[in-house]
């Protein structure tokens, strides 16, 4: 399984990567031009950004094949979601440990003290909006409070200086708990961030794990065999030894900070984060930087699967728990559709109150997530009921039968001041957001009327088999 660099000279080798020698503004115009490469699915490496004497690389697992490839599938055969799902639950069942070694290239240059200066690092700025440069293909590495496990998370990290950041923690994350502990106690907390690391760790980084889990023994199953570490210079944390550069640092409690930047579903999200005291940066010699392209951009959004993917499956799983048995079921969540999940069922429908009544059930259905249930409408925008003859998997066939097969008012219903989760940024505090139902089935007195176009047979003539020269 290819680590960080080996995924980099994998993409080359297959003509997946662009190189530009061109020297580059990190404001703006880097984001711009890897933004163009992602549209195509490419990787990029900047050799020359401007300020900086570290190259930098994105879009390296701008699709779900890369991914594939970080874990152990074949190039060029196909790797979907549920392979992806697939091989998560094997790393679950069959995690491998971490190993600790005395010394890896993550620590070939060591900088502490005077000589740290994150300034002097290629981080992007990327959207008008942000609050200035923010390093987003990190693993934020911290200890369990209670467990004394090594947790790791990918969060947004602000640059503020030659050595103070701000590392964000979403509210529910594990960071965000970690943090909760040792504000309250007033004890000290290190951070260590993580770039450049084994893919496998990225993805590892975005699973949701009970609390007090390491990521890192996931990491291993992911790979195949167990994540090397080294010990951080100013702390007890470890990192990986095989990376490009690694951030040490000591959180602040004292100052917070108030910071910007353009997320997921294409819009902006404000956070709070305390300000972390750079200790020490460590890279290796010729290290390069690798930036994530934030917002709704291939690679941000292919990671932004492994959490999205588990999700998914979740609310499926409680949905169909939930309800009566239904013909079909699908969730969709994906940054077209903004940050909330659209549920799609498909039914056979007995009379036309049907489709109603299981649109309440769904939005009433209880979902697990860390720490007890929450209702579905916690999650879930959009409710669509359609006939068993619609593909609900095919969001095009479910729109067609939203605005053809509906007539009444009443097939279409809003409701207001619904709560939810914190990354619907649209949703006011204390009066929530609203949720849509459709009911998107044909009127039982209008089957015939607006059956759909069908060629009989279809289904079993492969056009192959007309373009096959005859036997003489």
């Amino acid at each position: 399984m290819p680590d960080f660099r080996a995924l980099v000279a994998l993409r080359e080798q297959r003509g997946e990567l662009v190189r530009i020698a061109r020297e580059v503004d990190p404001r703006h115009e880097m984001p711009a031009l890897m933004a163009q490469c992602e549209a195509r699915r490419q990787a990029v490496l900047f050799e020359h950004v401007r300020g900086s004497r570290f190259p930098v690389v994105g879009g390296v697992l701008n699709h779900l094949q890369a991914l594939g490839w970080a874990c152990g599938s074949v190039p060029g055969e196909p790797f979907g979601e549920d392979d992806l799902l697939a091989r998560v639950d094997h790393a679950l069942a069959q995690r491998i440990a971490p190993v600790t070694v005395p010394a890896g290239p993550v620590q070939e240059v060591v900088q502490q003290g005077a000589d740290v200066d994150l300034t002097a690092l290629p981080v992007p700025t990327v959207f008008e909006g942000d609050s200035g440069p923010f390093i987003t293909g990190a693993c934020g590495i911290a200890r369990h409070p209670e467990t004394g496990a090594l947790n790791v998370g990918v969060y947004r990290v602000l640059v503020l200086g030659r050595d103070r950041l701000a590392v964000n923690a979403v509210p529910g994350s594990d960071l965000s708990a970690i943090y909760r502990h040792h504000e309250a106690a007033g004890t000290p907390m290190d951070v260590a961030l993580v770039v450049g690391a084994d893919p496998a760790l990225l993805m590892a980084a975005v699973c949701r794990l009970p609390a007090g889990d390491s990521e890192l023994g996931v990491a291993g199953g992911l790979r195949g065999r167990a994540l090397e570490l080294v010990r951080c210079r100013t702390s007890d944390l470890q990192v990986p030894a095989v990376a490009e550069l690694v951030i040490e640092g000591r959180v602040d409690f004292t100052h917070q900070v108030e910071n910007t930047l353009g997320e997921f579903a294409g819009q902006y999200g404000t956070e709070t984060a305390p300000v972390t005291v750079v200790q020490a940066l460590t890279h290796r010699r010729d290290a390069m930087l690798h930036a994530v392209l934030a917002g709704r951009h291939a690679e941000h959004v292919t990671l932004g699967t492994m959490a999205t993917a588990g999700l998914r499956r979740t609310l499926a799983q409680a949905l169909r728990a939930a309800l009566p048995p239904l013909a079909d079921l699908h969730v969709y969540l994906e940054p077209a559709l903004g940050s909330m999940a659209h549920v799609v069922l498909a039914v056979d429908k007995a009379d036309d109150d049907t489709p109603q009544r299981l649109i309440d059930a769904a939005f009433a259905a209880p979902v697990p997530v860390p720490g007890g249930t929450v209702p579905a409408s916690f999650l879930v925008k959009r409710v669509v009921v359609v006939d068993r003859d619609v593909d609900v998997h095919d969001l095009a066939d479910v729109e067609w039968a939203m605005w053809t097969r509906t007539a009444r008012a009443t097939k279409f219903r809003i409701e207001g001041g619904v709560e939810s989760w914190d990354l619907e940024r649209c949703a006011r505090r204390g009066s929530g957001s609203l949720r849509v139902a459709v009911d998107a089935t044909m009127d039982l007195a209008d089957r015939e009327r607006l059956r759909r176009t069908v060629i009989p047979g279809a289904a079993t003539v492969r056009l192959a088999d007309y373009l096959r020269p005859e036997a003489p």
